[in-house]
């Protein structure tokens, strides 16, 4: 079986991928730098770790701790809505790219189904934000519980189905979804919070990234290759 470049929709040939006239270019291209842009909620929490009051550890405390409103004694966030204006930007950003990008799923219930976990994994990453975990552990737990538990079904659903027609992205989504997992058990033993909480949450916005910028590159190597020919 030949296998397709990477996430290039079925009907779509070499030349229609650097086409301007092809209907889904711009809603790929917007698609594409939604998810690029996932690499921004990184800098986000970089910059707001360095703004702390007391020393943040990247080790040792949580993801949400950067998102704390209220200062006490062991932890102060002065930036913490850049931090929780991240969380709901990423969510955004993850719902934009998964419609923009649903014609390249395999259709069907499938299609629909990864759509729907996407929907549910930004909505309940947007929540993050609004909810910061001092403002109530158990609002905060059920706001992040929902694309805790989603982002590992959707890479896993993502290496299953597309493993025969897109094998490259089948690998990707498979390495991405076992970090994850990974994560969650080491999580689960209490092993290095900080750490083990990131292999939890970072594969899956890396994975939106890389492969939004992978999309969006495709049209333009076609467009290279058909020009080219003519050279």
């Amino acid at each position: 079986m030949t296998e397709q470049p990477l996430l290039e929709p079925r009907r779509q040939t070499d030349a229609g991928a650097g086409d301007p006239s092809n209907p889904h270019r711009f809603r790929h291209t917007t698609a594409g730098i939604a998810w690029t842009l996932g690499f921004a909620y990184l800098l986000a929490e970089l910059v707001t770790a360095t703004a702390w009051k007391t020393a943040y550890s990247f080790r040792h405390d949580t993801i949400s701790d950067l998102g704390i409103t209220a200062c006490t004694p062991s932890m102060c966030s002065p930036l913490h809505l850049v931090m929780n204006a991240a969380f709901v930007a990423l969510g955004l950003l993850t719902i934009v790219g998964a419609i923009g990008f649903r014609d390249l799923l395999p259709h069907g219930r499938r299609q629909w189904s990864i759509v729907a976990l996407a929907v549910i994994i930004g909505l309940s990453t947007a929540a993050t934000g609004f909810f910061p975990s001092n403002d109530g552990a158990v609002v905060h737990f059920l706001a992040v519980m929902p694309a805790f538990v989603s982002r590992h079904i959707v890479l896993i659903l993502l290496a299953i189905w597309l493993w025969n027609q897109r094998r490259l992205v089948a690998m990707w989504s498979a390495l991405c979804a076992s970090t994850g997992l990974t994560g969650t058990v080491l999580l689960a033993i209490g092993l290095q919070v900080g750490i083990t909480e990131r292999l939890v949450f970072y594969p899956l916005p890396t994975w939106m990234a890389v492969t939004g910028a992978a999309i969006m590159i495709n049209p333009l190597r076609a467009a290279v290759r058909q020009r080219t020919r003519y050279i």
